[in-house]
């Protein structure tokens, strides 16, 4: 469930990471039983969304499988909602606040009126939110079934014991901690790690340092794919902003998914938990079968490896004082070698002021164009910068 917005060819920008409830229900009920259903689904930005109808009205929510219950943000629209009290939750850095929880009305998922769906609110996070809530792993904790597929935009759903037993694909085995699903993946030949599917990350992988260090004192190969490194911050949560540490960008040779190998995987390393994203979707879809605990991945190549070649991150901008603020930067990026730096704020972008963080997230970048920015250094100076988005 960790919300973070990338600019990749050469700067890039973070947003919220959404709590996580300590308390938890999937009391609600679903309308009908030994049913199957098709949803229609859109997947856009690297996300997956499902329309749901609340009163007569379409709404649409994001299908997040790293957060554990439904989710909506303080200024919802959504009517009616019941409240239940208030449970502490802790963010992706481990900080603690106080957030309320509701109960929404009777909504639609495809065929199926749930009742009694449970939601914490949450505080929005800055910049332009594109849908009205989020559906967690609960859905699928309740016993429901999902073939998850973003090339034929649907989702079949069904809670009938056997019927997704039999799919083919690439199978793992997750186990639910704080009631999301965790998979074993290898990052490196003869090494394993554990990390949450989190369909409401983008990336495709990210890497928890903790245990980036435990491989990299084990083996010699791990240090031959480590591209640089750099000290900063880049995950701003619901509740804080994460401690500034050492970050580690990784080439990695293959990244497996059981026998199936993602090749030459560029991503960095996190203070939050090894997680895979939804960007998995860009190459095959996802059956979650909660009766056998297993998650398959069926590539669209038919194949047993696939070529990601991305760019590796560049630029981080985060929230400092209502401002932008350059929390991490890697040294081999266009930014850096044209002269951006960690603790730099942005005062303009192409002689058009930025006065805040929001201006900054809403302005209208559009890819392959250079920008000029103006920034002020942790000393006072100011300077210009060109970068390509």
């Amino acid at each position: 469930m960790k919300r973070i917005f990338f600019y990749i060819a050469g700067f890039c920008c973070m947003f919220n990471a959404h709590a996580q409830m300590h308390q938890y229900n999937t009391n609600f009920t679903l309308s009908e039983k030994n049913f199957v259903d098709t949803v229609a689904i859109e997947y856009e930005n690297d996300q997956i969304y499902v329309p749901v109808i609340i009163q007569g009205k379409k709404y649409r929510f994001n299908l997040d499988t790293g957060s554990s219950q439904g989710l909506l943000y303080t200024d919802t629209q959504i009517p009616n909602l019941q409240e239940l009290g208030n449970v502490i939750s802790h963010d992706a850095n481990g900080v603690t606040d106080t957030i309320k929880v509701v109960q929404l009305p009777n909504l639609m998922l495809g065929h199926q009126n749930i009742n009694g769906y449970v939601a914490s609110i949450v505080k929005k996070p800055i910049g332009k939110v594109n849908y009205d809530g989020i559906i967690g792993f609960d859905i699928f904790n309740k016993g429901i079934g999902a073939k998850i597929d973003p090339k034929n935009k649907i989702m079949i759903l069904s809670d009938r014991k056997h019927y997704f037993d039999h799919e083919a694909g690439q199978t793992l085995k997750y186990n639910l901690k704080w009631f999301v699903p965790y998979i074993m993946v290898s990052p490196f030949m003869r090494h394993t790690d554990e990390v949450l599917f989190d369909t409401g990350a983008k990336q495709l992988y990210q890497m928890n340092r903790e245990s980036f260090m435990e491989h990299r004192y084990k083996s010699k190969q791990v240090n031959a794919q480590v591209e640089g490194e750099a000290t900063g911050n880049f995950t701003v949560a619901t509740n804080s902003t994460e401690k500034q540490d050492k970050v580690y960008f990784l080439n990695l040779n293959r990244l497996k998914w059981n026998e199936f190998a993602f090749k030459n995987v560029r991503t960095i390393t996190t203070q939050g938990a090894s997680r895979i994203g939804s960007q998995l979707f860009n190459y095959g879809s996802i059956v979650i079968n909660p009766k056998k605990k297993r998650i398959t991945f069926q590539p669209y190549n038919n194949s047993d490896s696939v070529n990601v070649s991305n760019k590796q991150f560049g630029v981080a901008f985060i929230e400092k004082e209502n401002q932008p603020y350059i929390g991490l930067i890697w040294h081999k990026s266009e930014a850096y070698k044209n002269g951006m730096r960690q603790g730099d704020i942005v005062l303009k972008i192409d002689n058009e002021p930025i006065n805040s963080y929001q201006e900054f997230i809403d302005y209208p970048f559009t890819t392959g164009k250079k920008y000029k920015f103006v920034l002020q250094d942790p000393r006072g100076f100011k300077k210009e910068v060109f970068v390509t988005r």
